[in-house]
This record gives structure tokens, sequence and C-alpha cells, in this order.
């Protein structure tokens, strides 16, 4: 406690001295509030720029995936369309095949003579057609069902035997490539898979496997003669 010297008056306040201290502890507050502010000023900035990166960077993936998708969908279309093409092709195939066997039936006169493979209605296309000469015949044949008939006159030798059946999970383009002497691509050889898958009625089937990828498949029992059936034969 201090005296006023004019007034002889005890003074109860701080002195100047403490007033001062205070002032400059409060000055110093100030100071690291203020620095303290300039930091989350500055890591607020950091935090909108990395945003502002992670935006455009997501932005870009999104256009990159949908530019995919795209694409995607534009094979998938052009692979449908591809087989669209191939089954029109079977069914016109098949229906020269009705043709010819009508008009070799119908040579026969109506008689007792024996019955060719090509009149029997158990066979499957794949079958009619191995079994005959279709330049002889005048078929018009594509060369994805040229090369199915390949595939299908190879079918013992190229595929393995399995406890359900057979399977072929080898090289089809180098199969065909020996057994043509065509350079294929492999959509080539895969069209010739579906058109054979097609022709045999699904008794050989060709599969995308989760493990062994595409393959040509076919069960037990067989198709007349020879042993081609439609269910399941992995291994």
């Amino acid at each position: 406690m201090s005296t006023d010297g004019a007034t002889g008056i005890e003074s109860t306040g701080p002195t100047d001295d403490v007033l001062q201290d205070q002032l400059q502890q409060l000055q110093r507050r100030v100071d690291a509030l203020e620095d303290e502010n300039e930091q989350l000023h500055s890591k607020l900035d950091e935090a909108r720029e990395q945003q502002r990166q992670d935006h455009h960077a997501l932005a870009r993936e999104n256009h990159k995936l949908r530019k995919t998708n795209n694409q995607l969908r534009e094979r998938v279309d052009r692979a449908d369309a591809s087989r669209g093409h191939i089954i029109e092709d079977i069914v016109d195939v098949e229906k020269q095949l009705d043709d010819v066997e009508a008009g070799s039936a119908g040579s026969k006169g109506g008689g007792d003579a024996p019955e060719t493979a090509m009149q029997r209605p158990d066979l499957t296309p794949i079958e009619r057609i191995s079994k005959m000469d279709a330049e002889d015949t005048g078929i018009d044949m594509t060369p994805s069902i040229e090369r199915a008939v390949a595939i299908f006159d190879h079918w013992e030798e190229w595929s393995s035997k399995t406890p359900k059946g057979r399977v072929l999970k080898s090289d089809l383009k180098t199969l065909l490539r020996t057994a043509t002497g065509e350079q294929l691509a492999w959509r080539q050889a895969y069209r010739a898979a579906e058109a054979l898958e097609e022709l045999s009625k699904g008794r050989i089937e060709f599969i995308d496997h989760d493990r062994h990828g595409k393959m040509l498949i076919e069960g037990q029992p067989a198709r007349s003669g020879d042993c081609h059936s439609s269910s399941a034969a992995t291994t």
C-alpha cells in the first residue's frame, strides 16, 4: 500500500510499475493469439488448397472412368453385334442344310433307300456340316463357321478328357492357325468358338472360367458316334 505525497492519502490501486507489467503481459498474450491466428489461417489455406487439388484429381479420375466405361460399353456392343452376325450366319447355314437335305430326300424318290447321315434329325448342325462336303452342296459358310468346323473336327485331338467330359484350355488361336494356316487375331478365334457353341446346340460350350479363363467344354455322354454333350466339363 502506498501514500500519495500531495494529499497524504494512501493509494489502494496498483503502482505504475505493476500496471506496466500487466500491460506487457496482455500485449504478449495478444501477440501470441495473433501468431496462433495466423498459423490457423495458414493451415486453413493449406487445407483449402489440398481440397481444391483433391477435387480436381477426383474430377480427372471420374472423367477417365467415364471414358473407360464408354469404351467398355462400345466393346460390349461390338461383341454383341458380332455375336448377332454369327447367329444370323448360323441360321442361314442351317436353312441351307435343311434345303440340301430336302433336295437329297426328294431325289431318293421316297423309296426304301437307307437313311444317310445328312438325313438324321439327331445330328447337330456342326455334325451335319462336318460329315458333308460344303463345296459340293453349295452351302455358303463364313470364315467363323469354317473355323468352328475345324475345332470340331480336331476336338478329340485338341481337348483333354476329364472325369466330367472334355475341355479345351489350350491356345485356341495357335491350334486354329496350325489347322487352317491362317494368321488369326484372338477375336477371330473367339468368334469361331462362339459359332461352335451355336452349331453344336450348346453341347460344346464356350465359357469364361474364373480361374482358367476362356475355354471350350463338353460333358458326358455324347454326340452320335463321337460323344458330345451339353453338361459342363471343367477340372
